[in-house]
């Protein structure tokens, strides 16, 4: 037998406190509980789909960034100073790094947010 994913865990959790526990607490308690099951599914989804995020982040990144890091966050760097220093002011560049931008941006909004997915 296998053991669960981390994410599973957390919507196992996230759906007993909602089906069992939420029904049997007083009024004050349902809203804290809510938010509560609703950071448990934020947490869930991060966990599920964290790793592929963040190579497809880098994959969008690396077409902007000359040389780009094998690690995400010097990659992120490196383009916030490449944007400082004018680097992607050319219009055609403008267009790639919105497009790339627009594409991290969905990808970590489907984590956080998926139903203000456009």
């Amino acid at each position: 037998m296998t053991q669960p994913h981390a994410h599973e865990l957390l919507e196992i959790a996230r759906l007993t406190l909602l089906e069992q526990v939420l029904p049997a607490l007083a009024g004050e308690l349902r809203y804290p509980t809510l938010m509560i099951a609703n950071a448990m599914a934020i947490a869930a989804r991060e966990s599920r789909l964290q790793a592929r995020t963040c190579i497809q982040e880098q994959a969008h990144l690396a077409i902007l960034v000359d040389g780009a890091s094998a690690h995400l966050h010097e990659t992120r760097r490196q383009l916030a100073r490449d944007i400082r220093q004018g680097c992607h002011d050319d219009p055609q560049c403008q267009r790639t790094l919105i497009e790339a931008l627009r594409e991290v941006t969905l990808a970590r909004l489907a984590i956080s947010n998926p139903k203000a997915m456009p």
